[in-house]
């Protein structure tokens, strides 16, 4: 057997030369996107030398959570740390939401936006699992902070 897949002849593979438009020419297949102009802060993986051409912007980077981010992408996406302090962020996030809810004086229903309800009803395991591995975090840490004080 000669080969297979990308190791076939080329003239007996299907995808090349590569299906192209004939009039846009030989390198590009679709013709050029206008760049969106960025108005807040996008990060971009240090990876790419530029922003895509359309991007989203409804949730910029603010706050706590927002610094953290920065931070993250300082590193590279194939490293542990940029994707841990992504997920850091994330929590974070999620507590300056609720503080800035406290702080216009609505009280979140917390069991409803954290989809605690349906947790109870279909993954009761689960949603006792994470509590019980929430509370021996929050323990371990406030006996980690007792100590240091003393």
């Amino acid at each position: 057997m000669d080969g297979w897949g990308s190791d076939l002849d080329p003239a007996n593979r299907p995808g090349v030369p590569r299906d192209k438009a004939p009039d846009i020419g030989v390198e590009t297949l679709y013709p050029p996107i206008e760049q969106q102009v960025p108005k807040v802060k996008i990060h971009k993986s240090i990876e790419h030398g530029k922003l895509t051409p359309v991007f989203g912007t409804s949730c910029p980077p603010q706050g706590l959570s927002g610094l953290i981010r920065d931070q993250a992408y300082r590193f590279s996406e194939g490293q542990l740390p940029h994707w841990l302090m992504l997920l850091l962020a994330d929590r974070v996030n999620v507590v300056e939401d609720v503080v800035d809810d406290l702080a216009r004086l609505h009280v979140p229903n917390l069991v409803k936006e954290l989809g605690l309800a349906a947790q109870w009803r279909y993954n009761r395991a689960g949603l006792v699992k994470g509590v019980a591995i929430t509370g021996v975090c929050v323990v371990g840490l406030l006996v980690f902070r007792r100590s240091r004080r003393t």
